[in-house]
C-alpha cells in the first residue's frame, strides 16, 4: 500500500530540497514568495484529510500587499485547485507539494502585474462577505428590474440576527416554512431594503467604500433608482441594505451580494433632486460600506443549481387532494420538475406515526395537518414556491359547503385519496363541467403491485365512463381481482391500512410525474389510463390473485391506454 501518513516535516523538507526557504511554526510551514521583488509571507496547513485532498496555502499579510489578489477563499487562502473536480494524486503528493507553491507564485504575480484582473467577476463571490456572521437569505422572483424589497429581522436561537429579504409578491406563508425550517426563533421587525440589478459595468475589484459604489453604479439604468433609495430611506438608524445582482457569464440568473452603507451625512431639509443625491455621495464618498454574503433562496437560482432548470413565464399552479404517502411524493415530484411555482395542498388529516415510514414527512411533522407538514417539507427545498393549504374536509367541496375547488386558479387537479366515493363525484363533475382538466386521478394496488392514474384531458364520454366503471358504478380499474382482501390492521378501531413501501411509493410517483410533465402527458388530446407495475414476479411468486390480462407483466414496466377511444 502506498504510504499515507505523511508529516508536515516530510512536506518541509520537500520545500527544501527545491529551492524554498521554509520554516515550521506552529503546526504550519511558513515560506516567502518573491512576486516581482515583493516579499510575500505565505503559510501552508496540512488539510485534516491530506494526502486525498490538497495542501492549502493562506497568505500570511494580505492588508500588506501592494496588489489585490483575485482567486481567494473564506480567511485569505489562495484558490489553487478546483476542489469539487481536481483530484489529489496522493501516491505523487511530493511533486503536487511542489506544484502547490508553483502555482501560488503564479496566481500572485498575475496579480500583482493585474493580468488576472478579468477573473475577479467569477471569483468575487469568494471575497466578497467571508468574515461576516450576519446571514441573509434572499427570495427574490425578478432578478432584472430595481425593486424595494422587505427586510424581515429574525433572531436564531443562538440569539444571532439573521436577515430574510423579499419581493414584495412572495407569501406570507412561504416566509413562515422558511423561518421555521432555519429554526428562526423571533421576528424582531422589517425594514425597506433595495435590490439593484448590475447589468452594463464589470465587478473589476472589491466595494470598499461609497465611492465604489457610485463607479459601479453610475452608468446602470438602476441609478436613478439607487439615488431615490438613499433620499428616501437611507437613516442613521436603520441597517440600509442594497442587494447588488452581477450578472453571471456562465449561468442565466444573476449573483447576488449585499452590502450596508454607513451612516450618511445629509444637508438639512429635504433633498429634492438627483443632482443634490450626486453631491451628498461625493461628500460620503470614503465612507466604508459593509460586504455580507447572501443566501439565494429564490425559486430561479435554486432551480438552475439543483433542477430541471429555469421554470417559464408560464409555470403552473397544481391542486394536489390527499396529502398522504402518495399525495405527499406527487407533489414533491411535482415541485422538482421547475414547472410548478404554486401548490395548493388539500388534506383534514394530521400525519401519525404509523405514516412516517412511508412519507414525505417525518417524526418532526408528526401530530401536523398533512397539508401542513408536506407544505413545509417541499419549502424546505424550494423555499419560494408558494403553498395553500386547506385543512377541512374535501367532502365539504363535492357538498358545496365550501368551494375552493371550484374557485382557485390552477392549472390541474391530482386527487391522491384513494377514496372512490371522491373519485366518482370528482369524475361527475368533470362531466358536467363544474371543474377544469386537466385532472389526474391516482391511486395503488395493495403492495404496489400496480400503480394507477387516469389522466383526463377531454370531456368524459361514454367510452370514458364504461372503461373506468362496472354496471353498478363502481370503479373498475385494477389488476388484482379483490384488493381488499390483502389490507391488514393493528389492534383497535380504524387501524386497517393496505401495506405498500414508501421506496416503491417514489417509484411510482416519479415515473408518472416523468410521464406527466416531461414526456407531456398533460398536453396530449383524450384521457388516458397509466398503469405502472411494481412488483409483479414477487406477486406471482405468492400467489396473489392476478387478473389474466396482467398476469405477465414485468417488473416496473409501464402501459398507458387511451380510454376515450
Amino acid at each position: 500500500m502506498e504510504k499515507i501518513d505523511i508529516t508536515l516535516e516530510e512536506i518541509n523538507q520537500i520545500f527544501q530540497e527545491n529551492g524554498y526557504h521554509s520554516v515550521i511554526t506552529d503546526n504550519k510551514i511558513e515560506l516567502s514568495l518573491d512576486i516581482r521583488e515583493e516579499e510575500v509571507k505565505v503559510e501552508v496547513i496540512i488539510p485534516e484529510d491530506y494526502p486525498f485532498s490538497f495542501l492549502q496555502v493562506y497568505l500570511k499579510e494580505k492588508s500588506s500587499l501592494s496588489f489585490e489578489v483575485a482567486h481567494m477563499i473564506v480567511g485569505n487562502r489562495l484558490c489553487l485547485f478546483e476542489e469539487a473536480s481536481d483530484r489529489h494524486d496522493y501516491k505523487n503528493y511530493s511533486q503536487i507539494a511542489v506544484e502547490t507553491l508553483q502555482r501560488a507564485q503564479v496566481l500572485l504575480e498575475n496579480s500583482k502585474e493585474k493580468g488576472n484582473l478579468s477573473e475577479y467577476p467569477y471569483e468575487f463571490l469568494d471575497l466578497w462577505g467571508n468574515n461576516q456572521p450576519t446571514k441573509i437569505y434572499s427570495m427574490l422572483e425578478d432578478y432584472n428590474s430595481p425593486t424595494l424589497l422587505d427586510s424581515h429581522f429574525f433572531e436564531t436561537r443562538n440569539q444571532d440576527i439573521c436577515m430574510v429579504v423579499k419581493s414584495p409578491h412572495v407569501s406570507v406563508k412561504s416566509i413562515v416554512n422558511l423561518s421555521d425550517n432555519l429554526s428562526l426563533v423571533t421576528k424582531k421587525y422589517c425594514e425597506v431594503a433595495a435590490y439593484l440589478p448590475v447589468e452594463e459595468t464589470t465587478l473589476g475589484k472589491p466595494i470598499e467604500t461609497i465611492q465604489d459604489l457610485y463607479q459601479l453604479l453610475k452608468y446602470e439604468a438602476c441609478f436613478p433608482f439607487f439615488l431615490n433609495f438613499l433620499r428616501t430611506h437611507h437613516s442613521p438608524s436603520k441597517f440600509n441594505l442594497i442587494i447588488l445582482g452581477i450578472k453571471n457569464e456562465e449561468l442565466p440568473v444573476k449573483s447576488l451580494v449585499a452590502l450596508t452603507i454607513p451612516s450618511m451625512v445629509f444637508p438639512k431639509g429635504r433633498v429634492k433632486k438627483e443632482k443634490a443625491m450626486r453631491g451628498i455621495i461625493t461628500f460620503n464618498r470614503g465612507k466604508r460600506v459593509t460586504r455580507l454574503s447572501v443566501e439565494d433562496l429564490s425559486h430561479v437560482r435554486v432551480l438552475t443549481r439543483g433542477g430541471e432548470g429555469i421554470p417559464g413565464s408560464d409555470a403552473k399552479t397544481a391542486y394536489v387532494v390527499g396529502c398522504g404517502s402518495l399525495g405527499s411524493f406527487l407533489s414533491k415530484s411535482l415541485s422538482d420538475t421547475g414547472d410548478f411555482s404554486k401548490l395548493i395542498l388539500h388534506d383534514n388529516q394530521s400525519l401519525k406515526s404509523e405514516n412516517i415510514g412511508r412519507h414525505l414527512c417525518g417524526v418532526d411533522n408528526m401530530g401536523y395537518p398533512k397539508s401542513l407538514a408536506v407544505a413545509s417539507r417541499i419549502n424546505a427545498n424550494y423555499p419560494s414556491i408558494k403553498i395553500d393549504t386547506y385543512t377541512h374536509s374535501f367532502y365539504r367541496e363535492l357538498l358545496g359547503k365550501d368551494e375552493n375547488l371550484t374557485k382557485e386558479e390552477y392549472n390541474v387537479l391530482v386527487i391522491a385519496t384513494g377514496d372512490e366515493n371522491i373519485e366518482e363525484q370528482i369524475i361527475q363533475f368533470l362531466e358536467s363541467g363544474k371543474i377544469k382538466r386537466p385532472t389526474i386521478i391516482a391511486w395503488v394496488e395493495p403492495f404496489l403491485v400496480a400503480g394507477h392514474a387516469l389522466i383526463l384531458n377531454d370531456r368524459i364520454d361514454e367510452k370514458t365512463k364504461d372503461y373506468i366503471f362496472d354496471s353498478a358504478g363502481n370503479i373498475k380499474i385494477g389488476i388484482t381481482s379483490n384488493p381488499n382482501q390483502y389490507s391488514r390492521a393493528e389492534a383497535g378501531c380504524q387501524s386497517r391500512f393496505m401495506p405498500y413501501s414508501g421506496f416503491d411509493m417514489q417509484l411510482f410517483t416519479q415515473n408518472l410525474v416523468d410521464y406527466l410533465i416531461n414526456r407531456k402527458g398533460l398536453e396530449k388530446n383524450g384521457n388516458y389510463h397509466y398503469c405502472w407495475i411494481g412488483k409483479m414476479k414477487e406477486a406471482r411468486h405468492n400467489e396473489m390473485d392476478i387478473l389474466p390480462k396482467w398476469r405477465h407483466q414485468d417488473d416496473r414496466s409501464v402501459s398507458i391506454r387511451r380510454i376515450d377511444e
